[in-house]
């Protein structure tokens, strides 16, 4: 804490300084660095490039203007570092504009602009700010947004992770003090990540099996591009969803010159490489790879912990082949390997828990790797073809210690996950009004899931799930999108999906509707059915207790949702726009416990935990479920040096088991509010440094939970709680407050970046209600995660 006020206070002095020194200098006596700025500004229904688009690079009352070459590209010199403000024009075309662009040395700034058709009548005079975050997708109709990976970057508390930086957007509540999330009351194990436009395992270090989040996320925001994220109303061509979709896209390596960004971290040391493979050849690479610094604390013989150290490393990398006639390849990836050793003391005084006297090591890897295939036939149509790979590997042995420090093994556990996938798209424009997306998806899917935890009823080791195997999933999707008029917008589509492990299959209409009101307001609307996947633990695990029958689960069939969502949009001035959305969601054959009395549903868990437990007991497909809410947003995009975004959502979460009650999901914090704000001041003895502050406040709900059973959870040595009351109970309300603080420093061919970021700045204790502690064997509040402060050097050239 004294570091961190140390920091902060050097920070501002320096801003103040610099400040001071601004004000001194004059327009006329600045040297002024400059970098380039540079990209492609395609068609996005052909994928075509655009020749003759004009693109207007604006800031301070200085203009650029420059025309796409043949090959759609643009390439603008000597444009100052700062803030800057990029519009693209072309006749037949929505305008479109970057309004938060940021310019910085020591690297090329590379864009990558889509432009949609449109027949100029509704004689637009203010283009909005916020246009340039409306979904890359051109079928999304609703419920989506498109982020940057300077967003990521800038707000506080989300330590350069898109699902941390989705904690402040409407209808997502923080899951806890890690990057999980839940989306419109939906457990946060339903969020899909995809990549390149396929499914991706898990992209975070320390996730538990079966989650969606972890401590650490894997991504880089150096590699990546702009990306999607979604809260519900998808398109038919997305599969395995019924919440949240992150629609993570990479950026291409620069083709002219070779850059280099190193960064040290709390977090981690890494660096990443870009550059064409040879000069004069339009195939590039884009390599980033990170290192724990933790470890490299460790190595040095700094002790950071007295418990385990949590010790990581992950790689990504994109590489693209464009050919003159056969289409771009692409390869990519991203993968991350943890682990976390911890040795019990061998002084068995010093012990005052149970787990002082366990020696336990964790094990979590997961990686993807995927080649891509994009083939532009003609003006009209384009191919997409992607084959991945993506593995996942957890893994738990834990032994307990005696006196005389024998070891005997008390919990062991391993699930392995491979994947085999393809996805295969076209996409045909009709004609000026018509666009038709179809497509087929295939997942093998392979598992090896073994664990065996020690059962106290029975005084020995119980195996809870032994399966090895492989099943397959397939999906096809066609979707057509019609410009009904110059306002409306229609996108109808229809997705299928076959299960061959439980050989299963549905068929599920989506509809979306874009109704542009006047040239300032839009009402969307959005309608379909969806189906997820639960973890495959789910449907091997054996029932707990004793003389409970061991049947599997492989006769369940996926979950399935339909949902229905509305907004409307107004923008209030160029920059500042306010929007809601109301939606309800119905969930169907939800996987939930056959014995009626125990009300057990998988809405209600975010992992596979539940499999350990002795209350645990085959699952049937009866469950139901609903979501239902309203969010409200207000959204000031970056200008004159400042942002802000507020909003809030409030809504309700139930779920239903075998006996036909209803009850609140353990995630029905009921309301959620964020305050997110910045300022940037330029600064610096010619005004080409930039210091900024960003601030988060989150006010959610307090989480449900279930009262214990102290004499029951103490018998059988876990939690049992009373199934009649089931999250009847409410923990106090989720307050944290984040605060992050940077300074880029721009020269020539070189740029510095120092962030500081702090999550949950008060140290506030928030907690989960009133828990079973196994190694304390007492009911004591479970508590999330105090302060926790970053700091990140970057160095780019």
């Amino acid at each position: 804490m004294k570091l961190t006020s140390i920091l902060i206070i050097a920070m501002a002095t320096q801003a103040t300084q610099s400040l001071a020194q601004v004000q001194d200098s004059t327009k006329t006596n600045r040297r002024m660095v400059t970098e380039t700025v540079k990209g492609t500004v395609l068609d996005k229904n052909t994928r075509l490039p655009l020749i003759g688009a004009t693109i207007i690079l604006s800031s301070d009352g200085d203009t650029k203007s420059v025309s796409t070459d043949q090959q759609g590209v643009f390439r603008l010199m000597q444009v100052p570092v700062g803030r800057q403000v990029l519009r693209v024009r072309m006749a037949g075309y929505r305008q479109e504009e970057l309004s938060e662009l940021l310019i910085t040395s020591g690297r090329e700034n590379i864009l990558n602009i889509e432009m949609e058709p449109q027949a100029n009548t509704l004689n637009e005079a203010v283009v909005y700010a916020n246009t340039g975050k409306q979904p890359l997708n051109q079928m999304a109709m609703t419920s989506g947004r498109s982020f940057s990976p300077e967003e990521t970057n800038r707000y506080a508390g989300a330590f350069f992770d898109p699902a941390r930086m989705a904690q402040s957007f409407p209808g997502v509540v923080a899951g806890g003090d890690d990057n999980e999330i839940i989306v419109r009351g939906n457990s946060p194990k339903s969020l899909q990540w995809r990549l390149e436009g396929i499914e991706i395992v898990n992209p975070n270090h320390f996730g538990a099996e079966g989650a969606a989040g972890g401590g650490i996320s894997m991504l880089n925001t150096m590699v990546l591009g702009k990306s999607d994220f979604y809260t519900g109303g998808l398109a038919a061509e997305y599969n395995n969803a019924i919440s949240g979709v992150f629609d993570l896209k990479f950026r291409k390596g620069n083709t002219d010159k070779r850059e280099y960004t190193f960064n040290v971290g709390v977090l981690g040391v890494g660096a990443t490489l870009e550059g064409p493979f040879k000069k004069g050849s339009d195939a590039s690479y884009l390599i980033s790879y990170r290192y724990s610094s933790l470890s490299l604390l460790e190595k040095i013989g700094v002790k950071v912990s007295d418990t385990g150290i949590p010790k990581y490393q992950d790689l990504s990398f994109n590489f693209v082949f464009p050919t003159k006639k056969a289409g771009t390849f692409s390869l990519f990836g991203i993968g991350g390997l943890g682990k976390i050793n911890e040795t019990a003391k061998r002084n068995f005084q010093e012990w005052e828990e149970r787990t002082d006297a366990q020696d336990m090591n964790l094990g979590f890897n997961a990686g993807s790797a995927g080649l891509k295939h994009q083939y532009i036939a003609n003006d009209r149509l384009y191919f997409n073809n992607i084959i991945s790979a993506s593995i996942s590997r957890n893994s738990n042995k834990t032994d307990t210690l005696t006196q005389d420090y024998v070891a005997s093994l008390y919990h062991k556990d391993k699930f392995t996950n491979t994947a085999i996938r393809y996805a295969g798209s076209l996409n045909y424009r009709a004609n000026s009004k018509n666009t038709i997306r179809a497509g087929i998806n295939a997942s093998l899917l392979r598992y090896d899931l073994y664990a065996l935890t020690y059962d106290t009823e029975l005084a020995a080791l119980k195996e809870r799930v032994n399966e090895k195997g492989n099943t397959s999933t397939y999906d096809a999707f066609a979707q057509l999108k019609t410009e009904l008029s110059d306002r409306l917008t229609l996108n109808t589509g229809v997705h299928a999906n076959y299960f061959a492990l439980s050989k299963s299959w549905t068929a599920e209409p989506r509809l979306g509707l874009n109704w542009k009101v006047a040239a300032d307001q839009t009402i969307s609307f959005g309608t379909g059915l969806y189906n997820r996947l639960e973890p495959l633990s789910y449907y091997f695990a054996k029932s707990g207790g004793t003389g409970q029958n061991t049947t599997d689960n492989t006769a369940l069939s996926p979950t399935k949702s339909a949902q229905a969502v509305m907004g409307y949009e107004k923008n209030l001035s160029r920059t500042l726009r306010f929007k809601t959305e109301v939606y309800y969601q119905h969930l169907y054959n939800v996987p939930v416990s056959s014995d009626p009395d125990m009300n057990f549903s998988l809405l209600n868990v975010s992992d596979i935990s539940a499999i350990g437990t002795s209350t645990y007991r085959q699952l049937v497909n009866k469950g139901t479920g609903r979501n239902y809410g309203i969010e409200l947003t207000v959204e000031k995009s970056l200008s004159k040096g400042y942002y802000f975004m507020a909003t809030t959502s409030v809504f309700d979460s139930k779920f239903k088991a075998l006996n036909g009650k209803e009850y609140n999901t353990t995630f029905n914090t009921r309301y959620v509010g964020n305050l997110l704000l910045g300022k940037e001041w330029t600064v610096g003895k010619n005004k080409n440094n930039l210091f900024g502050m960003n601030a988060k406040l989150i006010y959610a709900g307090g989480r449900k939970y279930s009262p214990v059973l102290e004499d029951e959870s103490l018998r059988l040595d876990e939690e049992i709680i009373d199934q009649s009351r089931i999250n009847t109970l409410t923990a106090d309300p989720y307050i944290r407050l984040d605060f992050s603080s940077s300074y880029r420093i721009n020269r020539k061919k070189v740029s510095h970046l120092i962030i500081l970021d702090i999550q949950n700045i008060l140290n506030r204790e928030n907690t989960v209600g009133m828990h079973y502690n196994f190694s304390k064997r007492i009911i004591e509040p479970q508590k999330w995660t105090g302060i926790i402060p970053t700091i990140n050097y970057r160095i780019e050239f």
